[in-house]
């Protein structure tokens, strides 16, 4: 399972906290996908990682001892958002296909919301069609 964490080290146990991180061995079920340091204060960092429970209980006894962490189950929706960057329909109706299980009927119904917003010629005509498109899937 995929997990987004929010670490804020105590900074009194700074130290601590560094050591005890390499000390010791690390379940062969976590994966760390991202660690990335926030801008500001106090000192934060969010962690991208996969794992199952001994992930799980590891991260919480590594990072949760030593400050505050909340950590979350996440889902990846990274090439949903990056065939949108490329304005690529054909990307995103494939990754609602093989990504998320959708049939046909979904992935048109998704397409044309998205369609629509692609050929307006300008944000507020996108808002308008996302509106409309909005009502007609409220209707019952």
């Amino acid at each position: 399972m995929l997990h987004v964490s929010r670490f804020t080290p105590d900074p009194h146990r700074f130290g601590e906290f560094l050591a005890c991180l390499w000390q010791g061995p690390v379940p062969a079920d976590l994966v760390l996908h991202r660690w990335l340091y926030l801008q500001g204060q106090p000192r934060s960092m969010l962690m991208l990682w996969e794992g199952d429970r001994s992930a799980e209980a590891y991260v919480e006894r590594a990072f949760g001892t030593f400050g505050a962490l909340d950590t979350e189950s996440v889902t990846d929706a990274t090439p949903g958002l990056a065939a949108c960057f490329a304005r690529d329909l054909d990307a995103f109706g494939q990754y609602l296909r093989s990504e998320r299980g959708a049939d046909e009927a979904a992935v048109r119904v998704q397409l044309d919301v998205r369609r629509r917003g692609l050929e307006a010629p300008t944000p507020e005509a996108a808002a308008a069609a996302g509106r409309a498109w909005q009502a007609e899937q409220d209707r019952p």
